[in-house]
């Protein structure tokens, strides 16, 4: 559709028929790219659109793609992941792809930031090693052999545990005992965070980073069905408790979910699906819908 929704048009009658689509993706700095992945079971193809749709052109693939990610500035530029958890990128639209790196953990891989990477074509990724440890792993992404690999933190990360997000960038050290977390602000070295001494955490989750500090859920040791909402300083490093005893509801699959609206640097915690428990706001009440801003803190 082109106009907001009133009529719409049949996209495999302009692809051909026979052919299965399966994902579109469309550019974020120019609408009118768009490309569209087959069905891996039929054919491994990507179809690229300048027009808005109104025409495609068909390019083979070697690997089948299971995600993809536009660069945030460049329209031509995108990465691809395969099902075989290899991520390739293209620099012209996805006419040509290049093998980046192999055993890259899923959804764990970025394009550059713009205004703190040197590089516009620099990949953040979590990658495995051949004896099964996992570590952080950033290169160029059309020349990403051994030799220019960096590895901006010195050691193994748990796996799954990469965010790179807007100015921080966060990983997980895999322990025994108390879970660590650390945090790299604007590319300085990486600093272990500082939750308050009484919080033992075993989850965390950045919720957000857009307001110059860091808005996180962690789910401590003694807690199954919920979590507790923390602020950070400007650097990410040290936490403050702003919300205790959120509740989660469970999604797809059985993963837990936290309902988080924000509106104007005001998160809003979601009314059908939430209880909040937390006497120390002097709130108590199930089904309420409750604001929180950095000033509540």
């Amino acid at each position: 559709s082109t106009d907001y929704g009133s009529t719409y048009e049949r996209m495999n009658d302009k692809v051909g028929s026979k052919t299965v689509l399966s994902y579109l993706y469309i550019c974020p700095t120019n609408k009118r790219k768009i490309m569209v992945l087959t069905d891996p079971e039929f054919e491994s193809s990507v179809l690229v659109s300048s027009d808005e749709g109104a025409s495609f052109q068909k390019y083979r693939l070697s690997f089948y793609i299971l995600s993809l990610l536009f660069h945030p500035t460049q329209e031509d530029w995108a990465l691809a992941y395969s099902h075989d958890q290899k991520l390739y990128s293209s620099m012209d639209f996805g006419r040509k792809w290049q093998l980046v790196h192999e055993h890259v953990t899923p959804s764990r891989f970025y394009w550059s930031v713009s205004g703190l990477d040197k590089e516009l074509d620099l990949v953040h990724m979590e990658a495995h090693t051949p004896d099964g440890n996992v570590q952080y792993v950033t290169c160029r992404a059309q020349m990403c052999t051994e030799s220019n690999r960096n590895y901006p933190f010195p050691g193994y990360v748990d796996i799954s545990s990469l965010v790179v997000q807007d100015d921080y960038m966060f990983i997980q050290v895999p322990t025994s005992g108390r879970a660590k977390y650390y945090v790299s602000y604007k590319r300085d070295p990486f600093l272990q965070i500082k939750l308050p001494k009484y919080s033992l955490p075993k989850d965390l989750h950045i919720v957000s980073t857009d307001e110059k500090q860091v808005f996180a859920a962690v789910q401590e040791w003694n807690q199954n069905d919920t979590y507790n909402l923390y602020l950070s300083d400007t650097r990410g490093i040290y936490f403050t408790l702003a919300m205790e005893n959120v509740k989660t509801t469970r999604g797809i699959g059985g993963n837990q979910m936290l309902d988080l609206y924000e509106t104007a640097s005001v998160f809003l915690l979601g009314v059908a699906q939430l209880t909040v428990l937390c006497p120390c706001l002097g709130i108590t009440d199930t089904a309420s819908i409750i604001s929180l801003s950095a000033d509540d803190a």
